[in-house]
């Protein structure tokens, strides 16, 4: 994705009238929208930031920051700045849209759960994930349809399937990824470990989706990156907010068109083999099959796959730079894996993975710091709404307001959060001085709506059991058996891919170190 936001330059004389008349008539609307516009937030005493262009509102700022981490390293801002000085919840406007940017906890539970019929999510951001994930699925579907689609998920990710899929995780761990690193460790060369990472959270994935191995299908594997690569600008623009912009003859959309037929038809050929078979329950794809058409298969089969690929490498990667810097905290996850090991001989049981308690609260800690999906789906008000807040107040929020929610921002609130900036682990751990701290500043609260690296409410991540499993299992492995030094070539900072936040750079040396299994076969 570009990182800066520009309208195009007039190419002729009727090209400039063209131009002018287009300006004059996006400025018409942006006026009447800001002082005739019955919906419009104008008035209410919510303080906000002044807008850096009248035309565009808030738009440079919060759209056109996004891509800029990776360069400026100001993940999150400006939410996290607008947050601490303007409190919980603030009005924008990007372009023609009243937008409210919300923090106050009391405000999430409402609009997320609550009374969350109310604020569906936005219908461009669902065609755009329709778009992407090839139908209609768990992100783009909304009413009744989401709530069958979800009823029929959700046993499929229940405890006992995700009991059902640790021996796979560890399986796939052992023959690709333990196999990648050796092969670093041989070479003592600089190694790009987001590239690994990627690589191999794909192929676990493929697997455990739908029975697909993508190393051995380059060309699908190519199509596949080549569609979740970012979009620039003009183009992420464009599928947003014009209708069917998707199909014009540009060259950047006949690639994504192409490698989404390449995926779409590998899929469609998986799926109609599978119904063939008579009883094949080896995989996700196989599971819903029996209860769901072949192209709600599809786009459920993609929403898995890449939500899923994506959530975990990044979080991967952003757990290694954050043990890397860290030490201590990288010797404790490293002994506590060892011992549940020694316990069990094995990650790969329910039961050991739930032992590994120092170990998951590193993962929580990293997503605070370092929220891979860093904003919630845009909603949008249906209704106008009375929208409590946690002083006990309210907060008017008019019919059509959309609703953006950030917790990359929130994760780090001060009022919220002791040390808000700061890696500490035992936060995340009950009883301890550390989490105890953080209750006291929440008066005595959980950290559910203060915490929502996978949302929360009727569209939640349906999955965040599943991806929890896994990433504890292949961390495991990973610490027992490896140790990874930040090469100087590294790039730290935040970016932006499209779909989550991972490290920019994630260059790593890679060492074998000896661990209780030495020798069992790793």
């Amino acid at each position: 994705m570009g990182t800066n936001l520009s309208l195009p330059l007039p190419l002729s004389t009727n090209a400039s009238i063209e131009w002018i008349f287009g300006v004059s008539g996006l400025t018409a609307i942006v006026l009447w929208h800001m002082f005739f516009d019955k919906n419009s937030v104008k008035g209410t005493n919510i303080m906000a930031p002044k807008p850096s262009s009248f035309i565009f509102g808030h738009t440079l700022e919060t759209v056109g920051s996004i891509p800029k981490w990776c360069e400026d390293g100001s993940y999150p801002e400006p939410y996290l700045s607008w947050m601490n000085k303007y409190g919980g919840v603030i009005f924008l406007r990007e372009f023609m849209t009243s937008v409210a940017l919300v923090s106050d906890p009391k405000a999430l539970q409402h609009i997320l759960s609550s009374n969350g019929t109310n604020y569906p999510r936005d219908k461009m951001i669902r065609d755009y994930m329709q778009d992407i994930f090839l139908g209609v699925g768990l992100v783009s579907s909304e009413g009744s349809l989401h709530d069958a689609q979800r009823k029929m998920l959700n046993p499929h990710f229940s405890l006992v399937q995700v009991k059902a899929f640790i021996p796979t995780f560890e399986e796939q761990t052992k023959d690709r990824l333990i196999p990648i690193l050796d092969k670093a460790t041989s070479t003592q060369q600089e190694f790009d470990m987001t590239h690994a990472l990627q690589h191999f959270s794909l192929g676990v994935i493929g697997k455990i989706a739908f029975s697909f191995d993508f190393d051995q299908h380059p060309n699908v594997h190519q199509a596949y990156v080549q569609m979740l690569e970012p979009p620039s600008s003009s183009t992420y623009l464009g599928l947003l907010y014009i209708p069917g912009y998707a199909n014009l003859p540009f060259q950047e959309l006949k690639k994504l068109r192409a490698a989404k037929k390449a995926l779409s038809d590998t899929i469609t050929q998986v799926i109609e083999h599978k119904l063939t078979l008579t009883n094949s329950r080896n995989d996700l794809l196989a599971l819903i099959l029996p209860h769901t058409t072949p192209a709600e298969a599809l786009a459920h089969t993609m929403t898995f796959m890449t939500a899923g690929h994506e959530t975990l490498s990044s979080t991967l990667a952003w757990v290694i730079v954050e043990t890397r810097r860290r030490p201590e905290v990288l010797a404790k996850m490293r002994a506590e894996c060892n011992q549940v090991m020694e316990k069990y001989t094995s990650i790969a049981t329910w039961e050991a993975t739930q032992e590994l308690v120092y170990t998951t609260a590193v993962i929580n800690e990293t997503l605070r710091l370092n929220t891979v999906a860093h904003a919630i789906l845009r909603r949008v008000a249906m209704q106008d709404d009375q929208v409590p807040l946690v002083d006990t107040s309210s907060v008017f929020i008019p019919k059509g307001t959309c609703i953006e929610i950030m917790p990359a921002a929130f994760h780090r609130n001060p009022r919220y959060w002791a040390n808000a900036n700061e890696f500490v682990t035992e936060r995340f751990i009950l009883g301890t001085p550390e989490w105890m701290a953080d209750e006291q500043l929440r008066g005595g609260h959980s950290h559910t709506f203060y915490f929502l690296p996978f949302s929360y409410g009727s569209k939640n991540c349906i999955g965040q059991r599943f991806a929890m499993a896994e990433m504890l299992v292949i961390l495991a492995a990973m610490v027992t058996h490896f140790d990874f030094e930040i090469a100087p070539s590294a790039d730290l900072r935040h970016k932006f891919n499209g779909l989550t936040v991972q490290p920019t750079k994630l260059q790593v040396k890679v060492r074998r170190i000896k661990s209780p299994e030495a020798g069992k076969g790793a």
